[in-house]
């Protein structure tokens, strides 16, 4: 049974790896919420038993739909690879949000400087013109960030290298 507090708890653990999951069919973060808060909303007084799969396969099948209506010529999951199949976009999204978890415990100036690095493909000096920083001051930020990764998961840390 999925009471009120039950899907309170649910949307605590799940909704961050299923909007992931979501942007390896749609890829549009707002498209994506959207599908998510849709199977939140659809699971809302439903009796099930396995409440973590249906919120996946109510995702999958909103975005599967999403695809065919906009006539995007696809239907499967895709990442930086290529095509990929459910099981791993799922795995994908769990290893996703961890990452991002963990990057978001960062102190804010070693987030930012690793966002800009990794995420945007910035250099030390274009980050360092961008905060009103010098170039070695970004660089100790961006280590200091990946050694605390580093220390935090080696899962994490290895895929901050795919990820970003």
């Amino acid at each position: 049974m999925t009471g009120s507090a039950d899907i309170e708890t649910l949307f605590r653990l799940h909704y961050r790896p299923l909007c992931l999951y979501a942007l390896h069919y749609v890829a549009d973060a707002d498209v994506a919420e959207d599908m998510v808060q849709e199977a939140f909303t659809a699971l809302l007084g439903q009796e099930v038993d396995q409440p973590k799969a249906w919120l996946y396969t109510a995702v999958r099948n909103r975005c599967i739909d999403h695809l065919r209506r906009a006539k995007a010529g696809r239907t499967v999951p895709l990442d930086a690879e290529g095509e990929i199949s459910d099981e791993e976009a799922v795995d994908r999204s769990g290893e996703e949000a961890r990452l991002w978890e963990a990057v978001g415990k960062l102190p804010e100036m070693r987030r930012r400087c690793l966002v800009m690095a990794k995420r945007d493909n910035m250099s030390y000096n274009e980050i360092a013109t961008a905060l009103g920083l010098s170039p070695l001051t970004v660089r100790n930020h961006i280590s200091r960030a990946l050694a605390t990764l580093r220390s935090s998961s080696q899962d994490i840390l290895s895929f901050v290298f795919l990820f970003f």
